[in-house]
């Protein structure tokens, strides 16, 4: 099986298959994490090699249901986030709940129980403390909570709670390190729900910066020292990649995209955004694609793969998987989801050769 194609070659990379799973993260050293199923492995020499590093135990009918390839999506049993601690613990989401291994252990065990709406899509560290938002459908019935670990995954509580019928649930709490007094909260979905806002750091505060609108429909964003730079997330209007000044929370449009943005990352100096084949009434988008930019400002398409012919909303939405990434190397990896011929396979992508100028 090849490896996709660019569509053209605006940054020089290069692109191979390493086998099967699904993206997860990059800690600092570049040591590599993907899952397959519930079972994490990682790779210490760029994927050449894999090691069995932790594994959710996974029994009864979920499990039963998982085994062949199309069941496994139907029921979502897949690692959804995934951070590797300061102290070695790993801690992972699974369908139904939070799993945590600690440095010298490899199976995990769960640590929170999601009982309302489904798996939060992002798991975020700051230092030792981990942050997750409800996500799921209906949460707007009653408050929607931030969950707070500070004892590095072993427990969880309730941070901070939007008030009933505020919001519809939470994409993601993204700390910014540029910023070390509060993170920043990603909300939506539809009419006055979504919304991008400022969090304090003792989890007391939250301050709007843009409210109601599909452009700060938002997911995942990369963060710059001046701006946070995303793809939007609308299933109902023209998608973006934007860039959003952090002093005054004005957007910029910078490339327009032909479907919502998932995930985002940032390969050393490349960063990274990823838009998927969602239905969207306004513009088909058949593929998801991968967008790169060397300066934050140009955006241009690396590669993209066809959604395959599964229905997508039991069998989910195609895109393209980024993991968190903390590495400053000029290469990372990349997975399918939903894609043809690309479902749960990793690529490597490589821009450490020379770059035009």
């Amino acid at each position: 099986m090849a490896c996709p194609k660019a569509r053209w070659n605006v940054l020089n990379f290069s692109s191979r298959h390493l086998g099967a799973g699904r993206a997860l993260y990059i800690d600092a050293a570049g040591t590599l994490y993907v899952s397959r199923g519930y079972q994490i492995y990682r790779s210490n020499d760029w994927g050449n090699t894999w090691q069995l590093d932790c594994f959710v135990p996974s029994g009864g009918w979920e499990a039963w249901v998982a085994r062949p390839r199309l069941g496994a999506r139907l029921v979502r049993h897949c690692i959804q986030a995934f951070q590797v601690l300061p102290d070695g613990s790993r801690v992972a989401v699974a369908r139904d709940g939070l799993y945590r291994a600690a440095a010298e252990e490899t199976r995990m065990s769960r640590v929170f129980h999601v009982t309302r709406g489904s798996r939060p899509l992002v798991l975020s560290r700051d230092g030792q403390r981990l942050l997750f938002g409800e996500y799921g459908r209906h949460l707007e019935r009653s408050e929607v909570f931030i969950y707070v670990s500070d004892d590095g995954g072993k427990t969880f509580e309730v941070g901070f709670r939007f008030p009933k019928g505020d919001i519809q649930h939470v994409h993601n709490v993204l700390v910014d390190p540029y910023r070390p007094d509060a993170y920043w909260v990603f909300v939506g979905d539809y009419g006055h729900s979504p919304g991008i806002g400022v969090l304090s750091k003792d989890l007391r505060t939250l301050d709007w910066v843009d409210r109601g609108c599909q452009e700060c429909r938002v997911l995942s964003a990369i963060v710059e020292p001046d701006c946070l730079l995303f793809g939007t997330d609308t299933d109902r209007e023209q998608n973006w990649i934007l860039r959003m000044e952090k002093s005054s929370g004005k957007s910029h449009k910078l490339l327009e995209v032909d479907a919502s943005s998932f995930y985002s990352a940032a390969f050393g100096p490349v960063r990274i955004i990823a838009t998927s084949a969602e239905p969207n009434p306004v513009v088909r988008a058949p593929a998801s694609a991968l967008h790169a930019s060397l300066d934050g400002d140009r955006w241009e398409p690396l590669v993209a793969v066809k959604k395959d012919r599964f229905n997508s909303y039991y069998f989910q939405f195609g895109t393209l998987v980024l993991p968190v990434a903390h590495h400053g190397q000029s290469r990372g990896i990349y997975s399918g989801q939903a894609l043809k011929g690309f479902h749960d396979v990793i690529a490597l992508i490589d821009f450490s050769q020379e770059q035009p100028s």
